[in-house]
């Protein structure tokens, strides 16, 4: 518990610092635009996401980065164990990454901004109009070069068991003809949901062949979501 405890008051101090440099993000951005601005963003979250993880004693091993695409329209897509997935994507894919971030995050003081600046699309699910706007507007971020991050299973897996993926949560990718790009996330869940408390695990980051918009299955978002989650489970 007190180990919990201490990483929670670290977590909440370590977003408080980083105010300083959100706001400077902003302004970097308003003076030079996005591309010098990515530059400085990615570099924080970056130590940010692998800071989250590794204070928790955990090690993290990654394989397949070799596999993510040159090309500028890429969408993640990975399984969802743990509140820690996040940190994990940020800290060792080697892009700057959006996610798709439910609405009541808007409220969120602090995190709200960052998930603002890194190309984050926010969804409201009870507003079908809205959240067709929003993945309109996800899909643009990826087509100019914004990479994001999509949990087709809509929610963190409460037994560590992937659960099915919803074909719809294709549509950010499918519209902004990205590559896809599937990722296997595997001991997340042990470090917290687990047992409700801070404990130290081997996170392990599994980047597959990706899926480009030329290949036959990409054009049938049922087949490709089953697709996809045959490749993520098999690991």
């Amino acid at each position: 518990m007190v180990k919990t405890l201490t990483w929670a008051l670290c977590f909440v101090i370590g977003m408080i610092l980083t105010i300083p440099v959100l706001l400077f993000s902003y302004l970097v951005k308003m003076i030079f635009g996005d591309r010098i601005a990515d530059k400085l963003i990615f570099r924080f979250t970056r130590f940010w996401g692998r800071s989250i993880v590794l204070t928790t004693g955990s090690k993290v091993t990654v394989s397949g980065l070799e596999k993510i695409p040159q090309q500028a329209s890429i969408c993640f897509i990975a399984n969802h164990q743990s509140f820690f997935d996040i940190p994990l994507l940020m800290g060792w894919l080697d892009r700057l990454t959006g996610f798709i971030a439910k609405k009541e995050l808007i409220k969120a003081p602090i995190l709200n901004g960052w998930i603002h600046i890194i190309h984050s699309a926010f969804v409201d699910r009870s507003n079908p109009r809205s959240a067709i706007n929003s993945i309109n507007k996800g899909s643009e971020s990826i087509r100019t070069g914004h990479p994001i991050a999509i949990f087709p299973e809509g929610t963190r897996s409460k037994t560590g068991k992937i659960a099915d993926f919803k074909p719809g949560s294709l549509k950010l990718a499918t519209n902004a003809e990205a590559a896809i790009v599937p990722i296997t996330i595997q001991g997340t869940r042990r470090i917290y949901e687990e047992t409700k408390r801070i404990k130290k695990s081997e996170a392990i980051l599994i980047i597959h062949e990706p899926i480009y918009p030329d290949d036959t299955i990409y054009k049938d978002k049922t087949a490709l979501a089953q697709h996809l989650y045959n490749v993520i489970s098999s690991a």
